[in-house]
């Protein structure tokens, strides 16, 4: 499923509430004052005004960008608080930004970095992080000298050199958007462990103990001792109201896996304080939509492992999750708040199978969504399932036509490629059009083969060679690559972006 971001133990909660403004000033302002794609002005303000820079890196149609829409970005305090920044927004589709999140190293939408003027990185948070705990850290960054990384360095090595607001900043950096910022993506798991060894209290080191499990490489299977250790920490989080809230993400995106760790004489009894513990998250009234929505993610993975293979799901989470589903889509009443919600509430119908549902609920917000192209690939998934390939390369033919933006419509349009090769793979005219189509793109788009938009080439590239290798396809693919060659030199002005662009479909190494 989709896990989202939170990140705060009590210490450090209570800690960046002293950072954090009590109440908004009266005169505060009604919204943030975003300097729109202006990163080097922003910088250059920065450097006058001797105030860091807040850079909220995010689409049109992301969900978790369109949830901080809704509440963070309203909210008087936090739009108050930005005021000691100079906040620049980059949408994904504006000129350049793909080359500015290559720079920066971002990983996804929605990220928040705070840089110094001199552009070295404070911290860096996931913009799907509880709203509360986002601008807590955001007051705390703004009050520190020191960068993150070099936190996280000297925790490993001296502990004991840490304030409890530097401990702070370490616990809420946002992890699974680090992309080997602060300490390669390899030892994560290793150091997130000695932080959970070496934190100053007790439900900090549950947090970072947590963290080190749901990040750590898929194929590092944990020991007996660290296993039996795990079982203690899920036990000790479950039976505290506060920490399940402020470790939903791990819960709702780990916890099912963590619960399964146990031994054998106590996994049922985990697993039933899990579910329970996020049904609390369902009901908490405070939390926005989305989050409560993702509460059900834990039972259904549980579900899963517990089910014979092939098995349906029992009518009771069948029920739940439609109950839920029919709840959030009668209270998601705002453009921000169903488009951070509805496509949550149609992976869970998905989940349990009810393709049906997901199908109808997902059609109807065609109708009201300002980017309806955001939902046509999931419909698409939704019709393979069941059979119907004309029908699920329909709606990835009508998700790339209809998609906006230069970056969104070069991922639109690797998804139908990627369908056209795997769906009709006797087409070979259909495939080169389409495949074609999407080297186009780049000619409106100067100097775009950054970031995702050189990712989604790259998985065009490997849908086409295996493709290729199967059905007979080398000649397409030279045409293709011919193509590209003559598109390149003309949209790429960076000597580095160029020459990717054009090394694409050339010889494998």
């Amino acid at each position: 499923m989709r896990p989202l971001s939170y990140a705060f133990s009590a210490l450090a909660l209570a800690v960046l509430n002293a950072c954090a403004p009590s109440a908004p000033p009266a005169a505060a302002p009604l919204e943030i004052a975003w300097r729109d794609g202006d990163v080097e002005e922003a910088f250059a303000e920065a450097s006058e005004r001797g105030e860091p820079v807040l850079l909220y890196w995010g689409a049109t149609w992301c969900p978790p960008c369109n949830r901080l829409k809704a509440g963070l970005f309203k909210d008087p305090g936090f739009v108050a608080q930005t005021l000691d920044f100079v906040p620049v927004y980059l949408d994904g589709d504006s000129a350049g930004a793909q080359l500015w999140g290559e720079h920066f190293a971002i990983q996804g939408y929605p990220t928040l970095i705070i840089l110094r003027p001199d552009r070295t990185e404070i911290t860096r948070l996931s913009g799907g992080g509880d709203p509360d705990q986002i601008a807590r850290a955001v007051a705390a960054a703004r009050q520190s000298p020191v960068g993150v990384a070099e936190l996280i360095a000297r925790a490993q090595r001296a502990p004991q050199s840490l304030n409890d607001a530097e401990w702070a900043l370490v616990a809420g950096y946002g992890w699974e958007v680090d992309n080997g910022r602060a300490l390669p993506l390899q030892d994560r798991a290793a150091a997130l462990q000695g932080l959970a060894a070496s934190a100053p209290e007790p439900a900090l080191a549950r947090r970072f103990a947590l963290l080190s499990v749901s990040l750590r490489d898929p194929e590092q299977a944990l020991d007996p001792e660290q296993a039996e250790r795990m079982q203690t920490v899920l036990d000790v989080v479950l039976s505290n109201p506060a920490e399940v809230r402020a470790n939903r993400d791990v819960l709702m995106g780990s916890g099912a896996e963590i619960a399964a760790l146990a031994a054998p004489d106590v996994r049922a009894r985990l697993q039933a304080s899990l579910i329970a513990a996020l049904d609390g998250i369902y009901a908490a009234t405070d939390l926005p939509i989305s989050d409560r929505l993702s509460a059900l993610n834990a039972e259904i993975e549980i579900f899963r492992q517990t089910a014979a293979e092939g098995a349906s799901a029992p009518n009771a989470l069948l029920e739940k999750v439609r109950g839920r589903v029919a709840w959030a889509d009668q209270a998601a009443q705002t453009p921000h708040e169903r488009q951070s919600s509805i496509s949550i509430a149609a992976g869970l119908l998905e989940d349990v199978g009810d393709i049906a549902g997901a199908e109808r609920l997902l059609t109807a917000e065609l109708e009201r969504s300002a980017t309806p192209f955001y939902y046509m690939p999931s419909l698409a998934r939704l019709a393979e399932e069941r059979g119907d390939p004309a029908r699920a390369l329909d709606w990835l033919r009508q998700g790339y036509e209809s998609a906006v933006g230069p970056a969104s419509r070069v991922q639109w349009g690797a998804l139908y490629v990627e369908g056209v090769t795997r769906l009709t793979p006797g087409d070979a005219v259909a495939i080169e059009q389409a495949a074609a189509a999407v080297i186009d793109e780049l000619d409106t788009s100067p100097d775009s083969f950054h970031q995702r938009t050189r990712a989604r080439f790259s998985r065009i590239e490997a849908a086409l060679r295996a493709w290729a290798a199967s059905h007979d396809g080398a000649e397409v693919l030279e045409r293709l690559r011919t193509l590209m060659g003559e598109v390149c030199p003309k949209t790429q002005t960076d000597e580095t972006a160029r020459l990717a662009c054009q090394a694409w479909l050339g010889p494998s190494p």
